[in-house]
């Protein structure tokens, strides 16, 4: 038998296949169907016994011959599409002297080979693949399709991230890519970009902590011109590097999803789809809103009023509520957005994992937002007078007498809670995800070890022989094919990584959001970020070499709708810190009366509209006090957020303009690609055949353009007249030039 688990045969992909003892003979069928498929599909293909009686690994390799097929395939679709080519040297691959161009002589790199077999077997028919996919059902049976990772490049990869901590970059983005995907490479290019950026906002913010300027309108106006900036200039360094790769207009060359060709959808039904789920999203995200409205409220009754039985367990009540809802409901909400986009039958992977993104995203900001904004625009402006109203309604049940603080009419809130929780979000919260990023797989690595072996004890990890129909392969233990073997066995267990890397963008978003938002409450929170950023690219990496299997190549030429979300966070930073600096901003330290004056006082009365609402409502009846304070505060607002808004579309117009003058146009990249461009045409039209084109001529009788031009007036129809010759022999404009000056 030959080995194919052989270094020199090499591993493409593993089908990952599961055994159903309960229905046997179909299972069988099954697998072999899958090894029919794939032998008549041009692969080598042979299977071998999982880490249990319940599962078999098919490995499978692409022979040299039909990887050149693959390769000159897609290099005619890209073609055709309009994507960034270079010339091919000749017919069917082959050099000028007629010698056999080889993969890797054309410098195809094992992450372009994984993806070109991958795409060849889970593709649907009408794309040319071979439609074997788990989604689908006729092949239940198949549980995943993943590929090994390169041991030697991933110590290679931890080990140049641990030797400098306080490096941005590690190995070559390139190198990165031949292993990983564009995919990958791309969100480490963006995560390195976006953390090299927040030096910016983290050296000004360190300058006004230090002098102790909060609510800053010079550190909100710098904050808000960086993210357009970023923003912007995030935009066409994407657009360059997908020049660079080669995949510049990738989107136009997508394989269809296989669950859209057996659940085909017309156009205007999907978008019917998408407007259906609209009012479902937005009564989920009113309810989690609610949810946590109540709890932060809870939060603080607890806190500053209950002094009943149980104090100190009470006070436990509003997190423990928070880590068993709201956990769950953003959980149920994510697999309804799933089953959405599912409904809305996507055709491309791209437009659902959009559809996916933009659906969680909302949940997800909630989540992250919601309680700063409480705080910022409810808890501080109003917080005395929520006390007092709450003060009178409990002073109306006495019965709430004997649990209530003695002291609480005196109580007095301040804006130091929101710093308390912008540290918490932008060090603490982050410090707590690392340790659960890095130890928790360990964790769960310990559990799958210890369930193995009570598994392996108890079946003796044996397997029907009437499922495999090739042998099995004994070696000696320190054999290459053992250890081959042991690494599949152990890989397969572990989790995929996804495709699209959702959370790890969702995860930069999220802070950048914090950063740009709310930062000026805290200025020190873009220097908490970078420092986070730096941590975590090396998590991601030590996380994907580690912990994940590898992750299965893509072309990407963007980060998609996160592209989206940004310029959406770009927009909120100019509404948000003008809204925050223009009700909350010192003038001064104190009036004349000792309250703290603010930066703008709309309505020119003796108090800001903050102080004027509160005061308005501190006397818990409604009166035509409140209806003007409200007046006023609704006016401030909607002034504030119309100018921000108006202003930020202006200045985003004039960065874009200035920075794609600056980095696009005449860029090395840009002039490369038209080069490429160019060639790739003259190669084309030169492969024209000869041949076609002299028949063509002859059919027509029309002469060669060396033979029209040899002699001179050749090409003049047979029948032209002596006038039409001589007028064609004879010019007079050097004599009328001559005539002119004569005549001056």
């Amino acid at each position: 038998m030959p080995g194919i688990l052989d270094v020199d045969a090499g591993v493409d992909v593993i089908i990952s296949v599961l055994v159903r003892k309960e229905d046997i003979l179909q299972t069988q069928e099954g697998y072999a169907l899958l090894l029919k498929t794939l032998h008549n599909g041009g692969l080598r293909a042979v299977g071998r016994r999982g880490e249990s009686d319940e599962k078999i690994l098919v490995f499978v390799s692409c022979p040299e011959a039909f990887l050149q097929f693959l390769v000159q395939k897609e290099r005619k679709t890209d073609f055709l599409s309009g994507l960034p080519v270079t010339p091919i040297p000749g017919k069917n691959n082959f050099s000028p002297s007629g010698r056999n161009i080889s993969p890797s002589e054309r410098n195809l790199s094992p992450s372009e080979r994984i993806r070109l077999v991958h795409s060849y077997i889970t593709s649907a028919h009408p794309d040319g693949g071979l439609g074997i996919h788990p989604d689908i059902p006729r092949w239940g049976l198949i549980e995943s399709v993943f590929c090994l990772h390169d041991r030697v490049f991933n110590d290679l990869w931890i080990h140049a991230w641990a030797s400098n901590w306080l490096s941005t970059a590690s190995v070559p983005q390139e190198q990165i890519r031949a292993h990983f995907g564009d995919a990958f490479a791309l969100y480490f290019i963006f995560i390195q970009s976006y953390t090299r950026a927040l030096a910016v906002p983290a050296a000004f913010g360190v300058v006004f902590w230090v002098i102790g300027a909060p609510y800053s309108p010079t550190y909100s106006l710098l904050t808000s011109v960086w993210a357009i900036g970023f923003v912007e200039w995030w935009r066409i360094k994407e657009r360059r590097v997908a020049l660079k790769y080669g995949v510049r207009g990738a989107t136009k060359v997508e394989k269809t999803r296989v669950q859209n060709i057996y659940r085909d959808v017309p156009a205007w039904k999907r978008e019917i789809r998408i407007l259906a789920s609209v009012p479902v999203i937005l009564g989920f995200a009113a309810l989690l809103a609610v949810l946590m409205t109540g709890i932060f409220f809870l939060e603080e009754f607890c806190e500053h009023f209950y002094t009943g039985p149980g104090q100190t367990y009470i006070s436990y009540t509003p997190t423990i509520l928070y880590a068993i809802l709201v956990p769950h409901l953003i959980s149920f909400f994510q697999s309804c957005a799933e089953r959405f986009a599912s409904w809305e039958n996507h055709t491309h992977h791209s437009t659902h994992d959009a559809s996916v993104t933009l659906k969680t995203f909302i949940f997800t900001a909630l989540v992250a937002y919601l309680s700063l904004t409480l705080t910022a625009l409810v808890y501080v402006p109003f917080g005395d007078a929520m006390v007092k109203i709450a003060m009178e309604w409990f002073g109306a049940n006495g019965s709430f007498d004997s649990i209530l603080s003695e002291g609480r009419a005196e109580l007095k809130l301040d804006r130091s809670r929101l710093e308390e929780q912008m540290f918490a979000y932008t060090v603490t919260n982050q410090i707590v995800d690392s340790v659960t990023e890095i130890g928790w797989p360990y964790a769960i690595k310990v559990w799958h070890s210890i369930s193995g072996s009570i598994r392996k004890k108890e079946n003796n990890n044996l397997l029907t022989d009437d499922l495999c129909e090739s042998p099995i392969m004994e070696s000696p233990p320190d054999s290459p094919i053992n250890s081959h073997l042991s690494r599949a066995l152990y890989e397969s267990t572990l989790p995929s990584t996804p495709s699209n890397l959702s959370t790890d963008y969702s995860e930069m978003v999220i802070q950048f959001g914090y950063v740009v938002l709310w930062s000026t409450i805290f200025p020190l929170a873009p220097l908490f970020a970078l420092f986070n950023n730096i941590l975590e690219m090396r998590k991601d990496a030590f996380r994907i070499a580690n912990h994940e299997r590898r992750p299965i190549p893509e072309r990407t030429e963007s980060i998609g709708p996160w592209l989206n979300v940004l310029e959406f966070l770009g927009w909120g930073s100019a509404v948000v810190n003008a809204v925050l600096v223009g009700l909350f901003c010192p003038n001064s330290h104190t009036d004349e009366g000792g309250k703290c004056g603010y930066l703008f006082d709309l309505t020119r009365d003796t108090g800001t509209p903050i102080e004027t609402i509160s005061l308005a409502l501190s006397d818990a009846v409604w009166d035509s006090a409140d209806v003007a304070a409200w007046r006023e505060l609704g006016l401030t607002v909607m002034i504030l957020v119309l100018g921000a808004s108006q202003a930020w579309v202006v200045v985003r117009s004039l960065m874009r303009h200035i920075i794609e003058k600056v980095m696009w146009e005449g860029s090395a990249e840009v002039e490369k690609w038209r080069k490429e461009v160019k060639k790739v045409k003259e190669v084309f039209l030169d492969g024209l055949s000869d041949e076609g084109i002299s028949e063509e001529r002859k059919r027509k009788s029309i002469p060669a353009r060396s033979e029209m031009c040899s002699q001179p007036g050749s090409y003049l129809p047979s029948e032209s007249s002596d006038l039409t010759v001589t007028f064609w022999e004879y010019d007079e404009g050097l004599e009328e030039i001559r005539r002119l000056r004569k005549e001056e």
